[in-house]
């Protein structure tokens, strides 16, 4: 029942020729043909059992040995393919005319216009849920000083989360070999497709994988003798197939290829926060108790390590898709001056692919800039009566107005295959065009009673 597309040369060319079969064929209704109400069988009993432990090994309260792990389950989130649905034919059609006047519009000349392959969306009906085991063993000590101590390793992997994938592509190198199908179509992509009658296919899966392990450290006081703090490192690596519910792999026949550091992973994460009342300076003088009493200082310093990057490129694999990645030439990629220059990797060891590759980078194969900054605050606290109190408060936001980099332009784009960048053909690639908020300075009063 496929329909058949139009080849000739002319303004039709690549279009369903009208009549030639069933420009809808495929398409069910949920509940019916064996897919189940929802797109996806349910899944139900579920066991997700917990275990937790606590152990304090010398008996004095002072020191506690934690360990846990269990199995959780996320609900399928919807908006990924059920809205997404409702754009597919035959719900939504989007006829085409060729002349005419539009005041002649009408259902029978809309039932009667050329009608084009379009883009839809369907999903694998197993529906599995997304599943995470999580696990974590950390020690904790009391320190003295109202301060403790905290060491321990976190980790979990996931499995069966949501990605998408084009079926409506082709094998790598189809259509740019010697035998590309092109050829004898008069360049009819449409004619050439997996599914005759549309382009691409965004097939919903349950199968893409992520993990994490994280060794996290933290040293916490609790307020005494007028100070609060904490002093947290993190040294982690998140791996995943793609970093949110419904995004589409690259090359739809290997999902192990964009399997890689997630786009959120930090190496290495430092935080500090801490709370400080001065000490009133003044005791016994009225006039100076208002100014110079009920001062607290606050902030947050935060070091982080640089989020990936993924170093894209033009060209054409073949498959009537993109994906694409630039292949690495060899030599130095990071520039060490990149905060005089702006340059902060060099795009000349990057190439564009041949027709009908995919590039020798993987995903998120390179580091952006790191994120050093200092948010600090100081509060005056003035007793105006015994119920009311206000608070003065001025707050900084990146205190010292370092510049915090964002990361670069990461694409290539070069106008012939298996050429590598120049300086002529490098435009923005590697140059740092954008950096996160300059210094904010804020006011406030507060009134408690």
């Amino acid at each position: 029942k496929a329909v058949k597309i139009q080849t000739a040369s002319g303004a039709s060319n690549n279009t369903i020729i009208t009549g030639s079969g069933n420009p809808f064929q495929g398409m069910v209704q949920e509940g019916s043909n064996n897919l189940p109400l929802g797109g996806v069988e349910h899944r139900k009993n579920n066991w997700a059992p917990r275990l937790g432990m606590s152990w304090d090994p010398f008996g004095d309260g002072k020191t506690a040995i934690r360990s846990g792990g269990g199995v959780f389950y996320e609900r399928i989130q919807q908006n990924v393919y059920n809205f997404g649905g409702l754009g597919n034919p035959p719900l939504v059609t989007t006829p085409q005319f060729y002349g005419g006047n539009i005041d002649t519009l009408s259902p029978s000349l809309a039932a009667s216009g050329t009608l084009s392959p379009v883009g839809i969306r369907a999903i694998d009906k197993k529906g599995q849920n997304p599943t995470t085991y999580s696990w974590s063993f950390d020690i904790q000590r009391e320190l003295g000083g109202k301060t403790t101590i905290d060491i321990g390793y976190v980790g979990n992997v996931a499995r069966h989360l949501i990605f998408n994938r084009d079926i409506g592509q082709l094998p790598l190198n189809t259509t740019t070999g010697s035998s590309s199908p092109l050829t004898g179509l008069n360049g009819a992509s449409n004619a050439a497709r997996p599914f005759v009658g549309y382009t691409g296919v965004t097939y919903t899966e349950f199968g893409a994988n992520s993990n994490y392990n994280a060794l996290q450290t933290r040293v916490s006081r609790r307020f005494a003798k007028s100070l609060t703090a904490n002093v947290s490192y993190v040294w982690s690596r998140a791996m995943n197939t793609t970093d949110t519910d419904g995004a589409t792999i690259g090359y739809y026949l290997d999902r192990n290829r964009d399997y890689a550091r997630a786009g959120f992973d930090r190496r290495h994460v430092f935080n500090v926060d801490y709370v400080y009342e001065l000490p009133a300076f003044a005791k016994n003088s009225a006039f100076l108790k208002p100014l110079v009493n009920g001062w607290q200082l606050a902030g947050i310093t935060r070091f982080w390590s640089g989020s990936p990057m993924d170093v894209s490129a033009n060209g054409d694999p073949g498959t009537l898709g993109g994906g694409q990645r630039a292949d690495y030439l060899g030599g130095e990629i990071y520039k060490q001056d990149y905060r005089s220059t702006l340059q902060y990797f060099n795009p000349l060891v990057f190439g564009r692919p041949a027709n009908g590759t995919l590039g020798t980078l993987g995903r998120n194969v390179l580091t952006g800039p790191g994120y050093a900054n200092w948010d600090i605050s100081m509060y005056k606290n003035t007793r105006i009566t015994e119920r009311i109190t206000t608070q003065l408060r001025v707050e900084t936001f990146n205190t010292f107005n370092h510049t915090q980099f964002l990361n670069p332009s990461s694409g290539i784009s070069v106008p012939n295959p298996s050429t590598a960048v120049t300086a002529s053909t490098q435009a923005s690639t590697g140059r740092i065009t954008n950096s996160r908020d300059a210094r904010s300075i804020q006011l406030a009063l507060k009134l408690f009673f």
